[in-house]
């Protein structure tokens, strides 16, 4: 009995821990409850623009380094932390069927499948098109300006961008660019937003006019950039604001619908919820986004919108820079995948063939197409190193990106 009872105690031991490695192994293969892959169901391609997938903006997951990513698509290349194809003349109108799957040590935990769609060669270069941008700070990275010029590049030599500004507030010039961007703007800011600036409150003629700009708030902003006090969809009518496209059609293309309508927005909806706020402020950016493309259908039934992702940005630098301790990369990240998933949902359950998705997040680069500034190690060293210095604003060349993946939808859209 002496003998056989050190031997019972290792096969005891054995079974314990042979038991809990197969536990382990079981709870390791389950996915994480939250992980989820926000790639869009279409990513409209070009021949001779370069599409991209950066694997870090379709994975929703604070740990998206930690996934290992297969792509399988009979086009492309699969790079550490892209896919990226440049279609040819031949792949002109053809679709092909792409899938992205995600592992860790104990096999595959997600996968997602999506269309990559090449557009054909458009009938008519010589056709009148117009198109109206409806968006925030983004157009800043001068993504408006590239698609002018690949437009043109590309033969459209008839594309005219409409809108009140051309940037800054500065008027349109015949030939440039034309937009409604605002910094800040929100879907619902389009929807509602009136301010009077303090440099008009002394104008104001009688106590009642005074009295009305205090109920409709008073901003701060310099003369430079009071443009975005106001929705250039709104106008006053008895003291009301009130809804006016037929008056915003006429000063931006001489009342004429445009024929394509961008729209790039979210990011101001979504930008300062917390975790315990998410839902609530998704809600009502859904309620606003459904609402203003509404009204937008409504009144221009036959133009053709197309509704931008919105993007995840930098890395925790940029944040860090911009600002401080008070919005970080996780937690945008996590509204901004929200969104994505949301409004995607939106546009497919709206069941508009003019209305469409814009697959923007997945198309830029992370690591090297938002702003860099030069910055020392730490107080104590001499050399200095170059990190991100601005979150969510791109640099030119992740305009340029922008700009091919609008570019590569409208393209689709001529094909009708």
């Amino acid at each position: 009995m002496e003998k056989i009872f050190p031997v019972l105690c290792i096969l005891f031991l054995l079974l314990i821990l042979t038991g809990g490695c197969v536990c382990l192994s079981k709870k390791a293969s389950i996915t994480p409850p939250r992980l989820r892959l926000t790639l869009p169901e279409v990513i409209y391609a070009v021949p001779g623009i370069e599409s991209n997938i950066y694997f870090e903006n379709v994975i929703d997951s604070a740990a998206f380094n930690a996934y290992a990513v297969e792509v399988k698509c009979e086009r492309g290349t699969h790079g550490n932390s892209r896919w990226f194809w440049t279609p040819e003349k031949q792949d002109a109108g053809k679709t092909f069927d792409l899938e992205l799957r995600l592992f860790n040590d104990y096999g595959r935990v997600a996968a997602a499948r999506c269309k990559v769609v090449v557009a054909k060669e458009p009938a008519d270069y010589k056709k009148k098109i117009t198109l109206s941008l409806l968006a925030d700070s983004g157009v800043n990275c001068l993504y408006p300006t590239h698609l002018l010029n690949v437009m043109r590049e590309a033969g459209f030599v008839n594309y005219t961008p409409v809108g009140k500004h051309s940037g800054g507030g500065k008027k349109p010039v015949p030939g440039g660019i034309a937009h409604d961007g605002y910094g800040g703007f929100s879907w619902g800011c389009f929807l509602e937003r009136w301010l009077y600036s303090a440099e008009e409150l002394p104008q104001a003629q009688t106590e009642a006019e005074k009295e009305q700009m205090r109920a409709f708030g008073i901003s701060n902003l310099p003369k430079s950039r009071s443009y975005m006090l106001r929705s250039p969809l709104l106008k006053l009518v008895n003291g009301k604001k009130t809804l006016d496209i037929p008056g915003w059609l006429k000063e931006i293309n001489d009342g004429k619908a445009p024929d394509f309508i961008v729209i790039q927005l979210g990011g101001n909806d979504m930008f300062g919820a917390m975790e315990d706020q998410r839902q609530q402020r998704l809600a009502k950016t859904m309620k606003n986004a459904r609402k203003l493309l509404t009204v937008l259908r409504k009144n221009l039934p036959d133009s053709i919108i197309g509704v931008t992702t919105g993007v995840c940005g930098c890395g925790q630098d940029g944040y860090g820079a911009n600002y401080k301790c008070l919005q970080s990369q996780y937690q945008y990240r996590r509204n901004i995948q929200s969104y994505n998933l949301a409004i995607a949902e939106l546009v497919k359950g709206l069941k508009d063939p003019k209305i469409s998705l814009i697959p923007l997040n997945q198309c830029i680069d992370p690591d090297n197409s938002y702003l860099w500034g030069s910055y020392p190690i730490h107080a104590r060293h001499r050399k200095k190193v170059i990190r991100d210095r601005n979150a969510l604003h791109p640099s030119i060349t992740g305009g340029y990106q922008l700009g091919d993946a609008i570019y590569c939808w409208l393209r689709k859209q001529l094909e009708k």
